[in-house]
């Protein structure tokens, strides 16, 4: 329930439920009173006091003009049964100094202290808690002796000391149901609120576990689940910059490892050159191509660096187009058949009659194949006389479940088990290519991963069963729309 919703309910309530309780508390005065509902209590009530009146005046008259029957006893016991009904009474003086007292004069106080020595004055009296007006009168019996009556009836039913009460009973249930209905709307605010308050005091000292939220479906329920959102990225957030700074104290580690090995060689064959080492024109030459070799290798590792950097930054800027997989890989292909040869390894490559379209960067694309080539080439090189047979990559292209699938596979040493789940983490080199002569940057297939994503596609590798390596890509097949630039 929302909180609007809750707040306006609380104010009908406040405003109906008194009303209620009032009404009901009446009618149970009511029912104890002897009545059956309101219509009896109304009809009895409605001329309640003209009928005082008229019986009142009749036993003014009676005494006055015909004062014999109040010695007729079953006139004396019927009037006072009416006038007892309508919450009436008298007391009269008879004959021999003796008095007849109705019902309810007997029943609230001593007879004669109902007369008075004002005459024929209305009096108000309260005995017994309830209030009554009295009026004291002189008449004569029908023999002339002087006596007198006190003619009494009940102002209202409830007690004197009931009325204040009565009066504000109403504002005290009011207020009653007012302060219990603002405590519980209250609560169920303020309860909430403490918690989200709690839950944020502790995210402000740090604390990003789970904290208990508010579970109510209100406002504030919406806000400890955006609460919890908020928590669960910044947890993320903080986790990934917390990785961010592990990956560059260990890109920093590698570059200072990667760059002094060939700057210390480097160094080395400048001051062999210096102090007269290489005194022959062969030695120089093969000094100088040295120094070549090692700096170009630096260079390599720089252009990688910077690449893989505005990758995972998100950096690079990607064109992507409508191409034919099949045709730019079989053209890409024939241009890396002979430095293949040059190096000794046989390039089998299988497209199929089909044209297969992406959406991809021919130039990104061009550049994963490059370091798949290079990565195979250089295992397969390292153990080519232990292997004691020709190398060889073969290069497959299919369509599979909505994806252009890529393979490239080897007859290479394979990877070790424990290295596959990290082979295209970044810096990551498997021990038999930790040599700077073989190992390359570590940055080749952590570059391929980046690409084949951007285009939203995956990379995996596995072992082959009978021998070598076996890398995978999947790139989704075009829509058949153009998309220039992704970025």
């Amino acid at each position: 329930m929302s909180i609007r919703l809750r707040l306006l309910l609380s104010y009908i309530g406040m405003a109906a439920v008194p009303v209620v309780i009032i009404g009901v508390m009446s009618i149970l005065v009511i029912y104890l009173l002897g009545y059956k509902d309101l219509r009896d209590f109304f009809e009895e009530n409605k001329g309640k006091t003209d009928r005082q009146q008229v019986l009142l005046g009749e036993l003014w008259y009676v005494l006055h003009q015909d004062s014999d029957k109040l010695l007729e006893a079953p006139y004396v016991k019927d009037l006072d049964n009416r006038l007892e009904s309508v919450g009436s009474g008298f007391v009269v003086t008879l004959p021999g100094d003796r008095l007849y007292v109705s019902k309810l004069a007997q029943d609230n106080g001593v007879p004669r202290t109902w007369f008075s020595e004002h005459k024929n004055v209305s009096e108000d009296r309260i005995v017994n808690g309830f209030s009554y007006k009295v009026v004291t009168v002189d008449f004569k019996s029908s023999d002339g002796t002087p006596a007198e009556a006190a003619l009494i009836y009940r102002k209202d039913e409830i007690a004197v000391v009931w009325r204040p009460l009565a009066a504000i009973a109403p504002l005290l249930i009011f207020a009653f149901v007012s302060m219990f209905m603002t405590y519980i709307v209250s609560r169920s605010i303020t309860r909430p609120l403490s918690t989200l308050r709690d839950a944020a005091l502790s995210l402000k000292e740090g604390n990003l576990e789970p904290v208990p939220l508010p579970r109510s479906r209100n406002e504030i329920g919406e806000v400890g689940i955006a609460f919890e959102e908020m928590r669960l990225r910044l947890k993320a957030t903080i986790m990934q910059m917390q990785q961010y700074e592990e990956n560059r104290k260990m890109l920093l580690s590698h570059i200072s490892h990667d760059l002094k090995t060939p700057i210390t060689a480097i160094k080395g064959y400048v001051e062999g050159i210096m102090e007269g080492v290489a005194n022959t024109p062969e030695k120089q030459e093969k000094y100088m191509r040295t120094i070549y070799s090692k700096a170009d290798g630096m260079n390599r590792l720089i252009d990688e660096l910077f690449l893989y950097s505005k990758l995972d930054l998100h950096k690079e800027e990607f064109h992507f187009l409508n191409m034919d997989l099949r045709a730019f890989l079989r053209h890409y292909m024939e241009d890396q058949q002979f430095e293949m040869e040059k190096k000794g390894i046989e390039l089998q490559v299988k497209t199929g009659a089909a044209a297969l379209l992406v959406q991809a960067d021919a130039e990104k694309l061009s550049r994963v194949l490059g370091n798949m080539l290079d990565n195979s080439a250089k295992y397969m090189n390292v153990d080519k006389a232990a292997l004691g047979k020709s190398s060889c990559i073969m290069v497959n292209l299919d369509a599979v479940d909505g994806f252009a699938r890529l393979t490239l596979e080897d007859n290479g040493p394979g990877i070790e088990q424990q290295d596959l789940p990290y082979l295209f983490d970044h810096f990551y080199r498997a021990e038999l290519s930790r040599s700077s002569e073989t190992g390359g940057s570590g940055l080749g297939l952590a570059i391929v991963r980046q690409i084949v994503e951007e285009h939203g596609g995956r990379v995996s590798a596995t072992n082959r069963p009978q021998g070598g390596a076996s890398f995978e890509i999947l790139l989704p097949l075009a829509n058949g729309l153009r998309r220039e630039d992704s970025r």
